[in-house]
């Protein structure tokens, strides 16, 4: 699913009217963050609540941009665009699409990047560079300590891709290839 991050709210807040519209997508607002959530964003925006069905398969929107000061969107970068094009209006977003993630407990973890240059197959299955904090390619980096990032307290990508590929008999594959970045 994709993934969002909201903005610092007290500088969107910055640029509020005296009739605002929060409009939030169905599908990943909810994915990402808690009704409750989501109902607090409207207050806090001081915004009228429109909840449309996956945005990015072009809704019909039936709001008048005349009728507000400022209309936030609550979605991801492709629905975000999506409501400004159908309503020929200016938008404000209000999160930031940061990649495409998995949910893990109450965690979301952030595993692609749709970087369009795929090496899953090269890496047992594991991506470099969404994992990896510096997005390496070519192994992991001097930080790595006892298998954890030295960015974040998380496991080493490439730690995870050396053991995988020892699992998968192909460690020599790894060793052998340097994967570069064709973009």
């Amino acid at each position: 699913m994709i993934t969002l991050k909201l903005k610092n709210i007290d500088e969107i807040k910055g640029k509020t009217g005296d009739k605002n519209l929060l409009i939030v997508c169905s599908l990943c607002p909810y994915w990402n963050f808690s009704k409750e959530e989501v109902e607090e964003l409207g207050v806090k925006l001081d915004s009228e609540v429109v909840k449309l069905p996956t945005i990015c398969n072009y809704p019909e929107i039936k709001v008048d941009p005349e009728d507000y000061d400022r209309i936030y969107v609550l979605a991801c970068g492709a629905g975000s665009q999506v409501v400004s094009e159908v309503l020929d209006t200016e938008i404000i977003p209000v999160a930031d699409t940061t990649g495409i993630g998995v949910k893990r407990g109450d965690k979301i973890l952030e595993y692609c990047s749709a970087c369009g240059d795929c090496v899953l197959e090269k890496t047992a299955g594991i991506c470099p560079i969404k994992r990896c904090p510096k997005s390496l390619l070519n192994g992991p980096c001097g930080g790595v300590r006892d298998g954890k990032c030295e960015v974040d307290d998380i496991d080493c990508a490439w730690i995870l891709i050396d053991k995988r590929m020892k699992k998968f008999g192909k460690w020599d594959e790894l060793i052998g290839t340097r994967i570069p970045r064709l973009k």
